[in-house]
């Protein structure tokens, strides 16, 4: 018995120090886990407040570019690659006419009547009225297909939200996404700071004229050029996407941010939305 006793105890004393070393593991896991992830939140906000503070700045040979155009940005020992673009030179689901529309849908592989069908679709999903165009889609079309939800019949509240009008698919809204805002608020885009997606739907301009274009863009531009020509004042109010790359414990960290720039010099700008790539 005695020894069963001591053989026991050992057993106990065995069971303890490993649930302990166990929980020491753990804790020291999640610490680790906690720590690595508060650096990389701390890069990723030092990399939109470096690009906010980059297209303020009031010297125009210094200004941070907002054509897509990457800069290089190190904080705390991270190396990162940091991009702007202006939402101005997308297209705005709200905003833009059903010409626009369809000449995107074509630009990203579809036929002049599958794109006027699908345009008047998006059309209908952002507008109030229960009328719809020829080839559009309200609630009742949206019942008859089977679909259980219904069109918002209200403005997009993401450019996400168009993989809910009918007839949209995954692969062509991955085509037609880079090209798309819902902040922008204008009808029209600015090509000096479209992406390649939008350019190819403008009118006039060739799959050469484009490439010619972007080229253009990532040459050494002209200091009254490295902001499209805008002067501070005509940037409060504007939306911006910022992209941050960089690398992390063998990981590539992606993310995205969309901001609004203000009038508030103690808050110079609202986050729109926040997502990793």
């Amino acid at each position: 018995m005695p020894v069963i006793s001591v053989l026991w105890g050992l057993g106990l004393l065995t069971a303890v120090a490993l649930s302990l070393l166990w929980n020491g593991t753990m804790a020291y896991s999640l610490t680790h886990n906690d720590l690595e992830s508060a650096e990389i939140t701390a890069a990723l906000e030092a990399g939109v407040n470096r690009a906010v503070a980059g297209l303020l700045d009031a010297r125009p040979d210094q200004r941070w570019r907002a054509d897509g155009v990457p800069q290089s940005f190190e904080f705390g020992g991270v190396y990162m690659k940091v991009s702007i673009e202006d939402e101005l030179g997308k297209i705005d689901l709200n905003q833009a006419d059903v010409a626009l529309m369809v000449s995107l849908l074509q630009s990203a592989g579809l036929v002049l009547r599958s794109a006027g069908d699908l345009a008047d679709k998006i059309a209908d999903w952002r507008t109030a009225t229960p009328l719809k165009h020829l080839n559009g889609a309200k609630d009742q079309d949206y019942r008859m297909a089977g679909i259980t939800y219904r069109p918002r019949n209200g403005p997009f509240q993401s450019v996400a939200e168009l993989l809910l009008v009918m007839d949209m698919t995954p692969v062509l809204f991955r085509r037609i996404e880079p090209a798309l805002t819902v902040y922008s608020g204008h009808q029209f885009v600015d090509a000096r700071v479209a992406p390649r997606e939008v350019l190819r739907a403008l009118p006039g301009l060739t799959p050469d004229s484009v490439e010619a274009q972007l080229d253009a863009r990532t040459r050494q531009l002209p200091p009254a050029d490295r902001s499209a020509g805008d002067g501070l004042s005509s940037l409060r109010g504007r939306a911006f996407t910022i992209r941050i790359a960089f690398e992390k414990s063998n990981k590539t960290i992606k993310q995205e941010a969309a901001i609004r720039l203000t009038e508030d010099l103690d808050q110079p700008y609202w986050l729109l939305s926040w997502r990793r790539l």
